[in-house]
């Protein structure tokens, strides 16, 4: 079931995509993040008081602690590549996560392990993210892996996706430790802290957020219901799987924003990266079946 819960996640992330896409015109990137989680934190209450409050320990606290962390810092370096870049160009880049998950996710405490198929699936993948800037080799074989980091939203997503890739690991840790297993209270817990945490940060940066949010009110309704459902699936997802294969599962969102991308925006992608892409997520399906 968390299968399929995860693939209706990945297609609800991505019409959430398009619509940051379209609202960063308007409003900061912290903003975007702030008051997205803002408006969907009392839609995962009410799921919440339906569940109630397990019991905790200290690990519960490491794994809210270190998710809350990397992800704010990864929302918010993510909405400013966007801002600054085509969909097109640097979403690729996200298929990256899974293989950054696994690594992360061999080690303890959760001690996944890499079979020989999903090795090989993460040779593809990185062949794939090669492929994506292929029109530049003629400057030198080397020069498609040296663009991503010479070009600053790419540069940006890259870290943006490396730090995401360690949220869903102390994702994981946080669920495990709660008795019974309540992802939607971990959830809400983590949503809590960074739109505390992040509020400070954002007055001292934005003192016109307020006025960002009510011009863009409707935009952020609709992000803050997208972001509710996406985020409360995908933690029953992780809840319930492998944090590799559901990270996996997770970038099937890449090719619906690179469709959406191209319907609503007319952002029509290189040759290199309809083909980087397909390569990237055929990397991703090795890595799931050798899981």
């Amino acid at each position: 079931m968390w299968f399929y819960i995860a693939l209706a996640t990945s297609l609800i992330s991505a019409v959430s995509v398009i619509f940051s896409k379209k609202i960063l015109k308007e409003v900061s990137p912290s903003v975007l993040t702030w008051c997205t989680l803002f408006l969907a934190t009392p839609i995962i209450a009410i799921f919440t008081i339906k569940e109630g409050i397990p019991e905790l320990n200290i690990l519960f606290v490491v794994g809210v602690a270190g998710s809350v962390l990397f992800y704010t810092i990864s929302t918010i370096v993510q909405f400013r590549a966007m801002k600054i870049a085509d969909l097109s160009t640097i979403y690729p880049l996200v298929a990256l996560g899974p293989i950054l998950t696994l690594i992360v996710a061999f080690l303890p405490p959760l001690n996944e392990k890499l079979s020989f198929i999903a090795i090989i699936g993460v040779l593809v993948t990185l062949f794939g993210t090669y492929i994506l800037n292929v029109s530049n080799a003629k400057e030198g074989l080397l020069k498609p892996i040296k663009l991503l980091f010479e070009n600053k939203a790419s540069a940006l997503m890259i870290l943006s996706v490396f730090l995401s890739s360690v949220v869903i690991v102390f994702d994981k840790l946080a669920i495990n430790n709660t008795l019974p297993k309540n992802t939607i209270f971990v959830l809400l817990v983590e949503n809590i802290l960074v739109i505390v945490g992040l509020l400070p940060i954002l007055y001292l940066r934005n003192k016109n957020f307020a006025r960002q949010i009510f011009d863009n009110k409707k935009l952020f309704i609709i992000l803050g219901v997208l972001n509710a459902f996406s985020t409360i699936l995908a933690f029953s997802a992780v809840g319930g799987g492998s944090v590799g294969i559901v990270s996996t599962i997770l970038k099937a969102q890449l090719l619906f924003v690179l469709l959406f991308s191209f319907i609503f925006f007319k952002d029509k992608p290189k040759l290199e990266t309809i083909i980087g892409s397909i390569i990237m997520i055929l990397g991703v399906i090795l890595i799931k079946i050798g899981l």
